[in-house]
Protein backbone atom coordinates (compact mmCIF):
# COMPACT_ATOMS: atom_id res chain seq x y z
CA UNK A 1 0.00 0.00 0.00
CA UNK A 2 2.93 2.18 0.54
CA UNK A 3 4.63 1.68 -2.40
CA UNK A 4 1.23 2.36 -4.29
CA UNK A 5 0.73 5.60 -2.09
CA UNK A 6 4.77 6.78 -3.01
CA UNK A 7 3.94 5.92 -7.08
CA UNK A 8 0.69 7.95 -7.61
CA UNK A 9 2.61 10.81 -5.40
CA UNK A 10 5.49 10.62 -7.72
CA UNK A 11 3.12 10.66 -10.87
CA UNK A 12 1.09 13.58 -9.56
CA UNK A 13 4.60 15.29 -8.79
CA UNK A 14 5.78 14.23 -12.34
CA UNK A 15 2.14 15.63 -13.18
CA UNK A 16 1.92 18.44 -12.26
CA UNK A 17 5.72 19.71 -13.25
CA UNK A 18 4.32 18.36 -16.69
CA UNK A 19 1.31 20.87 -16.54
CA UNK A 20 3.68 23.52 -15.24
CA UNK A 21 6.27 23.04 -18.22
CA UNK A 22 3.11 23.20 -20.66
CA UNK A 23 1.95 26.65 -19.30
CA UNK A 24 5.46 28.07 -19.27
CA UNK A 25 5.61 26.60 -22.85
CA UNK A 26 2.28 28.35 -23.63
CA UNK A 27 3.01 31.75 -21.94
CA UNK A 28 6.33 31.94 -23.49
CA UNK A 29 4.54 30.86 -27.07
CA UNK A 30 1.82 33.82 -26.67
CA UNK A 31 4.62 35.86 -25.59
CA UNK A 32 6.58 35.27 -28.87
CA UNK A 33 2.96 35.43 -30.87
CA UNK A 34 2.48 39.11 -29.60
CA UNK A 35 6.12 39.81 -30.10
CA UNK A 36 5.66 39.38 -33.53
CA UNK A 37 2.10 41.20 -33.87
CA UNK A 38 3.76 44.04 -32.28
CA UNK A 39 6.75 43.64 -35.31
CA UNK A 40 4.00 43.28 -37.96
CA UNK A 41 1.99 46.21 -36.97
CA UNK A 42 5.35 48.90 -36.39
CA UNK A 43 5.93 47.59 -40.15
CA UNK A 44 2.58 48.20 -41.02
CA UNK A 45 2.17 51.68 -39.71
CA UNK A 46 6.05 52.41 -41.42
CA UNK A 47 4.56 50.89 -44.51
CA UNK A 48 1.21 53.24 -44.23
CA UNK A 49 2.74 56.51 -43.60
CA UNK A 50 5.47 55.26 -46.13
CA UNK A 51 2.70 55.68 -48.76
CA UNK A 52 0.79 58.60 -47.71
CA UNK A 53 4.05 60.47 -47.92
CA UNK A 54 4.35 59.23 -51.38
CA UNK A 55 0.84 59.77 -51.94
CA UNK A 56 1.17 63.13 -50.83
CA UNK A 57 3.91 64.17 -53.35
CA UNK A 58 2.07 63.00 -56.31
CA UNK A 59 -0.31 64.89 -54.60
CA UNK A 60 1.17 68.20 -55.59
CA UNK A 61 1.33 67.54 -59.40
CA UNK A 62 -1.59 69.25 -61.49
CA UNK A 63 -4.41 67.28 -61.20
CA UNK A 64 -6.70 66.71 -64.22
CA UNK A 65 -9.43 68.00 -65.49
CA UNK A 66 -13.11 66.27 -66.45
CA UNK A 67 -16.35 67.60 -66.72
CA UNK A 68 -19.16 66.87 -64.03
CA UNK A 69 -22.31 65.48 -66.10
CA UNK A 70 -25.62 66.01 -64.61
CA UNK A 71 -27.20 62.89 -63.15
CA UNK A 72 -29.93 60.78 -64.46
CA UNK A 73 -33.47 61.43 -63.39
CA UNK A 74 -35.46 59.14 -61.48
CA UNK A 75 -37.08 57.17 -64.18
CA UNK A 76 -40.92 57.51 -64.79
CA UNK A 77 -42.25 54.20 -64.20
CA UNK A 78 -46.04 53.51 -65.78
CA UNK A 79 -48.84 53.61 -63.93
CA UNK A 80 -49.15 50.21 -61.63
CA UNK A 81 -52.31 48.55 -61.12
CA UNK A 82 -54.51 49.70 -58.66
CA UNK A 83 -54.87 46.51 -56.40
CA UNK A 84 -58.40 45.08 -56.32
CA UNK A 85 -59.82 42.89 -54.47
CA UNK A 86 -59.49 38.94 -55.14
CA UNK A 87 -62.69 37.56 -55.94
CA UNK A 88 -61.97 33.99 -54.04
CA UNK A 89 -64.79 31.81 -56.02
CA UNK A 90 -62.10 32.83 -59.21
CA UNK A 91 -60.74 29.08 -59.48
CA UNK A 92 -57.16 28.02 -60.07
CA UNK A 93 -56.34 26.18 -62.90
CA UNK A 94 -54.34 23.04 -63.27
CA UNK A 95 -50.97 24.60 -65.08
CA UNK A 96 -49.70 22.13 -67.45
CA UNK A 97 -47.01 23.89 -68.03
CA UNK A 98 -44.94 26.44 -65.71
CA UNK A 99 -44.87 30.60 -66.88
CA UNK A 100 -41.88 31.43 -68.92
CA UNK A 101 -39.42 34.31 -67.41
CA UNK A 102 -36.37 35.96 -67.74
CA UNK A 103 -33.78 35.78 -65.47
CA UNK A 104 -32.11 38.81 -64.14
CA UNK A 105 -28.52 37.97 -62.83
CA UNK A 106 -27.85 40.10 -59.54
CA UNK A 107 -24.48 39.63 -57.21
CA UNK A 108 -25.11 39.48 -53.54
CA UNK A 109 -24.55 41.80 -51.53
CA UNK A 110 -21.04 43.25 -50.13
CA UNK A 111 -20.80 42.25 -46.82
CA UNK A 112 -19.04 44.73 -44.07
CA UNK A 113 -15.40 43.98 -44.63
CA UNK A 114 -14.96 42.30 -48.09
CA UNK A 115 -11.20 43.11 -48.43
CA UNK A 116 -9.05 42.13 -45.82
CA UNK A 117 -7.58 45.04 -44.01
CA UNK A 118 -4.05 45.40 -41.71
CA UNK A 119 -5.38 46.03 -37.99
CA UNK A 120 -4.59 49.24 -36.81
CA UNK A 121 -1.96 49.10 -34.68
CA UNK A 122 -3.05 49.32 -30.61
CA UNK A 123 -1.82 52.00 -28.44
CA UNK A 124 -1.48 53.07 -25.40
CA UNK A 125 -4.45 54.41 -23.22
CA UNK A 126 -6.04 56.97 -24.19
CA UNK A 127 -6.10 60.36 -22.27
CA UNK A 128 -9.74 61.51 -21.88
CA UNK A 129 -8.69 64.73 -23.06
CA UNK A 130 -8.16 62.77 -26.20
CA UNK A 131 -11.52 61.02 -27.00
CA UNK A 132 -13.98 62.85 -29.47
CA UNK A 133 -17.91 62.53 -28.92
CA UNK A 134 -20.02 63.50 -31.98
CA UNK A 135 -23.35 61.88 -33.11
CA UNK A 136 -24.67 60.23 -36.14
CA UNK A 137 -28.24 60.46 -36.49
CA UNK A 138 -28.68 60.49 -33.27
CA UNK A 139 -26.20 58.13 -31.60
CA UNK A 140 -23.49 59.00 -29.82
CA UNK A 141 -19.95 58.28 -31.09
CA UNK A 142 -16.56 58.53 -28.85
CA UNK A 143 -13.44 58.12 -31.22
CA UNK A 144 -9.48 58.98 -30.08
CA UNK A 145 -9.07 61.96 -31.82
CA UNK A 146 -6.19 64.17 -30.57
CA UNK A 147 -7.04 68.00 -30.96
CA UNK A 148 -3.96 68.84 -32.65
CA UNK A 149 -5.04 67.23 -36.01
CA UNK A 150 -7.43 70.21 -36.19
CA UNK A 151 -6.12 72.09 -39.26
CA UNK A 152 -6.67 75.30 -41.53
CA UNK A 153 -6.26 75.24 -45.31
CA UNK A 154 -4.96 78.05 -46.74
CA UNK A 155 -6.44 77.51 -49.98
CA UNK A 156 -7.48 74.43 -52.31
CA UNK A 157 -4.07 73.76 -54.35
CA UNK A 158 -2.77 70.94 -54.70
CA UNK A 159 -0.08 72.17 -51.95
CA UNK A 160 -1.97 72.76 -49.72
CA UNK A 161 -4.16 69.67 -50.07
CA UNK A 162 -0.95 67.54 -49.74
CA UNK A 163 0.43 69.31 -46.99
CA UNK A 164 -2.82 68.41 -45.07
CA UNK A 165 -2.68 65.23 -46.17
CA UNK A 166 0.52 64.93 -44.74
CA UNK A 167 -1.18 66.18 -41.50
CA UNK A 168 -3.82 63.72 -40.77
CA UNK A 169 -1.46 61.14 -41.69
CA UNK A 170 0.12 61.70 -38.16
CA UNK A 171 0.69 58.59 -36.11
CA UNK A 172 -1.94 60.33 -33.77
CA UNK A 173 -4.88 59.42 -36.40
CA UNK A 174 -4.11 55.53 -35.85
CA UNK A 175 -6.44 55.67 -33.41
CA UNK A 176 -9.12 57.39 -34.74
CA UNK A 177 -8.76 54.86 -37.67
CA UNK A 178 -8.91 51.75 -35.77
CA UNK A 179 -11.84 53.16 -34.00
CA UNK A 180 -13.93 54.37 -37.11
CA UNK A 181 -13.50 50.87 -38.24
CA UNK A 182 -14.59 48.99 -34.85
CA UNK A 183 -17.51 51.66 -35.17
CA UNK A 184 -18.82 50.47 -38.94
CA UNK A 185 -18.82 46.78 -37.17
CA UNK A 186 -20.47 47.81 -34.11
CA UNK A 187 -23.25 49.63 -35.61
CA UNK A 188 -24.00 47.42 -38.50
CA UNK A 189 -22.93 50.26 -40.91
CA UNK A 190 -22.84 49.29 -44.86
CA UNK A 191 -20.74 51.64 -47.23
CA UNK A 192 -23.40 54.38 -47.18
CA UNK A 193 -23.75 54.25 -43.74
CA UNK A 194 -19.98 54.65 -43.02
CA UNK A 195 -19.49 57.58 -44.94
CA UNK A 196 -22.43 59.04 -43.41
CA UNK A 197 -20.48 58.39 -40.27
CA UNK A 198 -17.33 59.76 -41.60
CA UNK A 199 -18.87 62.63 -42.84
CA UNK A 200 -20.55 64.28 -39.26
CA UNK A 201 -17.29 63.01 -37.42
CA UNK A 202 -15.40 65.27 -40.14
CA UNK A 203 -18.27 67.90 -40.28
CA UNK A 204 -18.58 68.11 -36.47
CA UNK A 205 -14.57 68.40 -35.60
CA UNK A 206 -13.83 70.51 -38.28
CA UNK A 207 -16.70 72.54 -39.51
CA UNK A 208 -20.02 71.58 -41.87
CA UNK A 209 -19.55 71.87 -45.61
CA UNK A 210 -16.18 73.03 -45.34
CA UNK A 211 -12.67 71.90 -47.02
CA UNK A 212 -10.80 70.76 -44.03
CA UNK A 213 -13.89 68.63 -43.90
CA UNK A 214 -14.31 66.90 -47.09
CA UNK A 215 -10.59 66.41 -47.13
CA UNK A 216 -10.71 63.76 -43.87
CA UNK A 217 -13.57 62.44 -45.37
CA UNK A 218 -11.39 61.49 -48.43
CA UNK A 219 -8.76 60.71 -45.91
CA UNK A 220 -10.29 57.95 -44.05
CA UNK A 221 -12.64 56.63 -46.52
CA UNK A 222 -8.89 55.90 -48.43
CA UNK A 223 -7.38 54.42 -45.17
CA UNK A 224 -10.29 52.36 -44.77
CA UNK A 225 -10.01 50.46 -48.20
CA UNK A 226 -12.48 52.53 -50.32
CA UNK A 227 -11.84 54.36 -53.66
CA UNK A 228 -12.23 57.66 -53.05
CA UNK A 229 -10.60 60.79 -55.50
CA UNK A 230 -9.96 63.89 -53.98
CA UNK A 231 -11.38 66.74 -56.14
CA UNK A 232 -11.28 70.67 -56.86
CA UNK A 233 -13.94 72.65 -58.16
CA UNK A 234 -14.32 76.01 -58.28
CA UNK A 235 -12.13 76.10 -55.09
CA UNK A 236 -14.52 73.85 -53.23
CA UNK A 237 -13.23 70.39 -52.10
CA UNK A 238 -15.89 67.14 -53.02
CA UNK A 239 -15.15 63.26 -52.96
CA UNK A 240 -15.51 61.54 -56.15
CA UNK A 241 -16.60 58.24 -55.37
CA UNK A 242 -17.75 54.94 -57.93
CA UNK A 243 -20.50 52.55 -56.72
CA UNK A 244 -22.15 49.32 -57.50
CA UNK A 245 -24.88 50.56 -59.14
CA UNK A 246 -26.45 53.58 -60.95
CA UNK A 247 -27.38 56.70 -58.44
CA UNK A 248 -30.39 58.83 -59.68
CA UNK A 249 -30.11 62.82 -59.41
CA UNK A 250 -26.04 62.59 -58.35
CA UNK A 251 -23.77 64.38 -60.71
CA UNK A 252 -20.93 62.31 -61.74
CA UNK A 253 -17.76 61.62 -64.51
CA UNK A 254 -16.75 59.01 -66.11
CA UNK A 255 -13.56 57.56 -66.47
CA UNK A 256 -12.69 54.14 -68.36
CA UNK A 257 -15.91 53.23 -68.06
CA UNK A 258 -16.38 54.00 -64.76
CA UNK A 259 -18.73 56.30 -63.02
CA UNK A 260 -17.87 58.50 -59.98
CA UNK A 261 -20.50 60.47 -58.42
CA UNK A 262 -19.68 63.73 -56.92
CA UNK A 263 -20.34 64.20 -52.52
CA UNK A 264 -19.90 67.19 -51.05
CA UNK A 265 -22.20 69.57 -54.00
CA UNK A 266 -24.43 68.18 -56.57
CA UNK A 267 -23.41 70.95 -59.82
CA UNK A 268 -22.46 69.92 -63.31
CA UNK A 269 -19.50 71.55 -65.03
CA UNK A 270 -15.74 71.22 -64.95
CA UNK A 271 -13.65 69.73 -62.01
CA UNK A 272 -10.04 68.77 -61.49
CA UNK A 273 -9.64 65.56 -60.04
CA UNK A 274 -6.67 63.78 -58.20
CA UNK A 275 -6.76 60.44 -59.96
CA UNK A 276 -4.63 57.97 -58.37
CA UNK A 277 -5.61 54.96 -56.22
CA UNK A 278 -4.57 55.11 -52.67
CA UNK A 279 -3.96 50.87 -52.34
CA UNK A 280 -4.05 48.13 -55.49
CA UNK A 281 -6.86 46.78 -53.89
CA UNK A 282 -9.73 49.69 -53.15
CA UNK A 283 -13.10 48.87 -52.19
CA UNK A 284 -16.31 49.60 -54.10
CA UNK A 285 -19.16 51.19 -52.35
CA UNK A 286 -22.10 49.32 -52.35
CA UNK A 287 -25.43 50.58 -52.52
CA UNK A 288 -26.89 47.38 -50.89
CA UNK A 289 -26.72 46.76 -46.81
CA UNK A 290 -26.54 43.60 -45.31
CA UNK A 291 -29.10 44.97 -42.73
CA UNK A 292 -29.99 48.20 -40.78
CA UNK A 293 -28.10 50.09 -39.21
CA UNK A 294 -28.07 49.99 -35.59
CA UNK A 295 -28.77 53.62 -34.54
CA UNK A 296 -30.45 55.09 -31.11
CA UNK A 297 -33.37 54.12 -30.74
CA UNK A 298 -36.14 56.95 -30.83
CA UNK A 299 -39.64 55.60 -31.33
CA UNK A 300 -42.32 57.43 -34.09
CA UNK A 301 -46.05 57.46 -33.10
CA UNK A 302 -47.43 54.28 -33.05
CA UNK A 303 -49.67 52.72 -35.54
CA UNK A 304 -51.66 49.65 -35.49
CA UNK A 305 -51.14 47.40 -37.92
CA UNK A 306 -54.31 44.40 -38.47
CA UNK A 307 -54.74 41.87 -40.88
CA UNK A 308 -58.63 41.57 -42.24
CA UNK A 309 -58.84 37.66 -42.56
CA UNK A 310 -56.67 37.28 -39.13
CA UNK A 311 -57.85 39.97 -36.95
CA UNK A 312 -55.99 38.17 -34.12
CA UNK A 313 -52.64 39.13 -36.09
CA UNK A 314 -52.70 42.80 -34.64
CA UNK A 315 -49.40 44.92 -33.95
CA UNK A 316 -48.44 48.15 -32.85
CA UNK A 317 -45.27 49.73 -34.13
CA UNK A 318 -42.83 52.50 -33.82
CA UNK A 319 -40.34 52.56 -36.47
CA UNK A 320 -36.85 54.31 -34.88
CA UNK A 321 -36.82 57.85 -36.30
CA UNK A 322 -32.96 58.04 -36.40
CA UNK A 323 -33.71 55.16 -38.73
CA UNK A 324 -35.92 56.97 -40.72
CA UNK A 325 -33.85 59.92 -40.76
CA UNK A 326 -31.13 58.12 -42.50
CA UNK A 327 -33.38 56.37 -45.03
CA UNK A 328 -34.61 59.86 -46.31
CA UNK A 329 -30.94 60.87 -46.90
CA UNK A 330 -30.47 57.41 -48.56
CA UNK A 331 -28.77 58.11 -52.90
CA UNK A 332 -32.21 56.98 -54.98
CA UNK A 333 -31.47 53.90 -57.01
CA UNK A 334 -32.48 50.81 -58.29
CA UNK A 335 -35.36 49.26 -55.84
CA UNK A 336 -33.46 45.99 -55.93
CA UNK A 337 -31.41 47.96 -53.28
CA UNK A 338 -34.15 48.61 -51.03
CA UNK A 339 -34.46 44.44 -50.95
CA UNK A 340 -31.61 43.13 -48.99
CA UNK A 341 -31.28 45.28 -45.81
CA UNK A 342 -34.50 43.26 -44.29
CA UNK A 343 -36.22 45.06 -41.06
CA UNK A 344 -34.59 46.89 -37.53
CA UNK A 345 -34.38 44.71 -34.55
CA UNK A 346 -37.01 47.09 -32.82
CA UNK A 347 -40.03 46.23 -35.35
CA UNK A 348 -38.39 42.42 -35.39
CA UNK A 349 -39.19 42.59 -31.46
CA UNK A 350 -42.99 43.36 -31.63
CA UNK A 351 -43.43 42.29 -35.25
CA UNK A 352 -42.33 38.38 -35.16
CA UNK A 353 -44.06 36.91 -31.82
CA UNK A 354 -47.66 38.26 -33.26
CA UNK A 355 -46.65 36.92 -36.57
CA UNK A 356 -45.02 33.72 -35.57
CA UNK A 357 -48.20 33.16 -32.66
CA UNK A 358 -50.45 33.37 -35.79
CA UNK A 359 -48.99 30.79 -37.63
CA UNK A 360 -48.22 28.66 -35.17
CA UNK A 361 -49.57 24.96 -35.51
CA UNK A 362 -50.39 26.05 -39.44
CA UNK A 363 -49.33 24.03 -42.43
CA UNK A 364 -46.56 26.26 -44.77
CA UNK A 365 -49.20 27.22 -47.09
CA UNK A 366 -51.40 28.26 -44.40
CA UNK A 367 -48.98 30.30 -42.46
CA UNK A 368 -47.90 32.12 -46.07
CA UNK A 369 -51.67 33.09 -46.50
CA UNK A 370 -51.41 34.09 -43.44
CA UNK A 371 -48.12 36.18 -43.65
CA UNK A 372 -49.84 37.81 -47.10
CA UNK A 373 -53.12 38.54 -46.51
CA UNK A 374 -51.12 41.08 -43.31
CA UNK A 375 -49.08 42.98 -45.91
CA UNK A 376 -52.09 43.08 -48.40
CA UNK A 377 -54.60 44.59 -45.53
CA UNK A 378 -52.54 45.69 -42.96
CA UNK A 379 -51.05 48.62 -45.41
CA UNK A 380 -52.61 51.24 -47.26
CA UNK A 381 -51.96 51.83 -50.97
CA UNK A 382 -50.91 54.27 -52.39
CA UNK A 383 -48.81 55.36 -55.55
CA UNK A 384 -45.05 56.68 -55.18
CA UNK A 385 -46.26 59.35 -57.41
CA UNK A 386 -49.44 59.91 -55.27
CA UNK A 387 -47.66 60.27 -52.21
CA UNK A 388 -44.48 61.50 -52.79
CA UNK A 389 -44.40 62.88 -56.16
CA UNK A 390 -41.55 60.51 -57.67
CA UNK A 391 -40.57 57.16 -57.73
CA UNK A 392 -39.21 56.58 -54.31
CA UNK A 393 -39.17 52.53 -52.86
CA UNK A 394 -39.25 52.19 -48.99
CA UNK A 395 -37.40 50.11 -46.93
CA UNK A 396 -38.72 47.59 -45.27
CA UNK A 397 -39.30 49.60 -41.80
CA UNK A 398 -40.53 52.49 -43.76
CA UNK A 399 -43.15 50.57 -44.96
CA UNK A 400 -44.61 50.76 -41.85
CA UNK A 401 -43.74 54.52 -40.94
CA UNK A 402 -45.13 56.36 -44.22
CA UNK A 403 -48.95 56.32 -44.19
CA UNK A 404 -49.14 54.69 -47.85
CA UNK A 405 -47.12 51.82 -49.59
CA UNK A 406 -47.37 50.18 -53.51
CA UNK A 407 -46.34 47.00 -55.09
CA UNK A 408 -42.60 47.19 -54.50
CA UNK A 409 -42.69 48.30 -51.12
CA UNK A 410 -44.77 45.28 -50.13
CA UNK A 411 -43.07 42.45 -52.66
CA UNK A 412 -39.81 43.50 -50.59
CA UNK A 413 -41.84 43.59 -47.30
CA UNK A 414 -43.34 39.98 -48.17
CA UNK A 415 -39.88 38.48 -49.10
CA UNK A 416 -38.23 39.15 -45.72
CA UNK A 417 -40.94 37.83 -43.84
CA UNK A 418 -41.18 34.97 -45.65
CA UNK A 419 -38.00 34.49 -45.66
CA UNK A 420 -37.35 34.90 -41.93
CA UNK A 421 -40.61 33.62 -40.69
CA UNK A 422 -40.14 30.34 -42.89
CA UNK A 423 -36.92 30.15 -43.81
CA UNK A 424 -38.03 29.77 -47.63
CA UNK A 425 -36.48 31.35 -50.80
CA UNK A 426 -37.85 34.18 -52.51
CA UNK A 427 -37.59 36.27 -56.21
CA UNK A 428 -38.70 39.28 -57.07
CA UNK A 429 -41.44 39.72 -60.39
CA UNK A 430 -40.58 42.32 -62.61
CA UNK A 431 -43.71 42.98 -64.85
CA UNK A 432 -43.94 45.78 -67.18
CA UNK A 433 -45.83 47.86 -64.74
CA UNK A 434 -46.31 45.64 -61.53
CA UNK A 435 -43.54 44.11 -58.72
CA UNK A 436 -44.60 40.73 -57.01
CA UNK A 437 -43.26 37.89 -55.81
CA UNK A 438 -42.51 34.07 -56.10
CA UNK A 439 -41.90 31.40 -53.34
CA UNK A 440 -40.55 28.44 -53.88
CA UNK A 441 -42.36 26.30 -51.30
CA UNK A 442 -41.79 22.56 -50.45
CA UNK A 443 -45.17 21.97 -49.88
CA UNK A 444 -47.90 20.75 -52.59
CA UNK A 445 -49.72 23.88 -54.12
CA UNK A 446 -51.94 24.47 -56.86
CA UNK A 447 -51.47 27.69 -58.92
CA UNK A 448 -49.17 29.73 -60.91
CA UNK A 449 -45.59 29.10 -61.19
CA UNK A 450 -42.23 28.82 -63.23
CA UNK A 451 -39.37 26.72 -62.52
CA UNK A 452 -36.03 28.68 -61.55
CA UNK A 453 -32.78 26.70 -60.80
CA UNK A 454 -34.52 23.48 -60.76
CA UNK A 455 -37.05 24.62 -58.39
CA UNK A 456 -40.44 25.60 -58.89
CA UNK A 457 -42.04 29.41 -57.07
CA UNK A 458 -44.94 29.88 -57.14
CA UNK A 459 -46.36 33.61 -57.54
CA UNK A 460 -47.57 35.29 -54.56
CA UNK A 461 -48.41 38.76 -54.87
CA UNK A 462 -49.06 40.88 -52.09
CA UNK A 463 -50.78 43.52 -53.77
CA UNK A 464 -53.46 41.36 -54.91
CA UNK A 465 -55.44 42.19 -52.28
CA UNK A 466 -57.32 39.19 -50.63
CA UNK A 467 -55.53 36.48 -53.13
CA UNK A 468 -53.61 33.42 -51.57
CA UNK A 469 -50.22 32.23 -52.45
CA UNK A 470 -49.97 31.07 -56.19
CA UNK A 471 -52.68 32.95 -57.53
CA UNK A 472 -51.61 35.70 -60.67
CA UNK A 473 -53.46 38.74 -61.23
CA UNK A 474 -55.58 38.38 -64.41
CA UNK A 475 -53.77 40.83 -66.56
CA UNK A 476 -50.41 39.20 -65.77
CA UNK A 477 -51.02 35.51 -66.60
CA UNK A 478 -49.86 35.54 -69.88
CA UNK A 479 -46.88 38.07 -68.84
CA UNK A 480 -42.79 36.84 -68.51
CA UNK A 481 -41.54 38.77 -65.92
CA UNK A 482 -37.90 39.44 -65.02
CA UNK A 483 -36.94 37.48 -62.14
CA UNK A 484 -34.57 38.90 -59.37
CA UNK A 485 -33.15 36.06 -56.95
CA UNK A 486 -32.25 37.13 -53.67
Amino acid sequence: MKKTLLFFGLLMLVLQMKAQDFQDYKNKQKQELERYKDSVMQNYDVFRHKANEEYAQYMRENWEAFQLLKGEPVPELPEPPRPFEYNRDTPIPNLPNPIPYKPIPTPKPSPLSPIKRPDVPKQSPIPSSAEYEFTCYGTSCVVSLDKSLRFKLKDASETAVADAWLHLSSPKSDALLGDCLALQKELFLGDWAYYCLLRDLSESFLGKATNEAMLMQVYLLAQSGYKVRIGNKNGHLVALVPFDGVIYERCFITHQGERLYILGTNEAGGTYMFNRAFSKNERIMSLRMPCPPKFAYIPTTGKVFKSKRYPEISVTLSPNKNLMDFYQGYPKCLWTNYSWAGLSEEVKAKLYPMLRKGIAGKSQIEAANCIINFVQTALEYKTDQDQFGYERPLFGDETFYYPYSDCEDRSILFSTLIHDLLGLDVVLLNYPNHLATAVGYTEGLNGYYFEYEGKRYYISDPTYIGANVGVCMPQYVNTSPEVYKL
